[in-house]
């Protein structure tokens, strides 16, 4: 794929940074300093504009006004009955790991998966923080690396650093296509049917299109990162 016109704009890359960020916000416990910063007048510009330079303005507008209208308490009931407790058959509403969607409850595959966002967040500099109790193949934790990527990526184009710029690029498409549209559409349309706050909904929407939207402008990987993994030498 040709890269776009877009991709030697440190703008654009940290409008795709604020969204990533936005996105991941939503995905986690709603306590009140998350939703408060979401609704801060200053981050939501930040975020409206964002998604009119990533074509997801109406999925975002939908999603901010959704937090607006709804009072905490109901969306942190609704996150519980989504993600945080079973039902009496010891199921989950919605399983928000890479590793359900993609690897069949196949052990050795899953650890495979894991192991690479591991890699690839510790090679960028992405530490879970001490309260964040998920594995690392969390929608939220590969959200944050996307943002992470994305925000190293503006620094270094604004920083004329080419090279840098360069490889963090290579590392986005391999979260792109190795990882987020491997398992995020599935995992949109599985909440969308499981949860009846608009807020989750909204959530689900800007979430698919956002990865949808910036997989399509980035060129495929050079080598899978899995791919990569599998031919080390024990």
């Amino acid at each position: 794929m040709t890269p776009t016109t877009h991709t030697a704009d440190s703008d654009y890359h940290a409008a795709r940074a604020t969204l990533y960020c936005a996105a991941a916000a939503a995905l986690t416990y709603p306590d009140e300093g998350t939703v408060r910063e979401l609704l801060d007048p200053e981050a939501r510009e930040g975020i409206e504009r964002a998604a009119e330079q990533l074509t997801v303005s109406a999925e975002a507008t939908a999603l901010l006004e959704a937090l607006e209208e709804t009072p905490v308490e109901d969306l942190q009931v609704a996150y519980n009955q989504l993600f945080g407790l079973p039902s009496d058959d010891g199921t989950y509403a919605v399983i928000p790991y890479e590793a359900h969607y993609t690897t069949r409850d196949e052990i050795s595959s899953e650890q495979r998966r894991i192991a690479t966002v591991v890699g690839l967040m510790e090679e960028f500099g992405l530490e879970p923080s001490d309260d964040f109790a998920e594995r690392q193949d969390h929608v939220a934790a590969e959200l944050e690396l996307a943002q992470v990527l994305a925000g190293q990526r503006a620094v270094a184009i604004e920083s004329g650093e080419t090279a840098a710029a360069e490889r963090v690029g290579r590392a986005e498409a391999t979260v792109l296509a190795d990882h987020l549209v491997e398992f995020v559409p599935a995992l949109a349309h599985d909440l969308r049917r499981a949860t009846e706050e608009d807020a989750y909904a909204a959530a689900a929407d800007l979430l698919e299109e956002l990865v949808t939207y910036d997989n399509g402008q980035h060129p495929e990987p050079t080598v899978s990162a899995e791919a990569a993994n599998e031919g080390e030498t024990p």
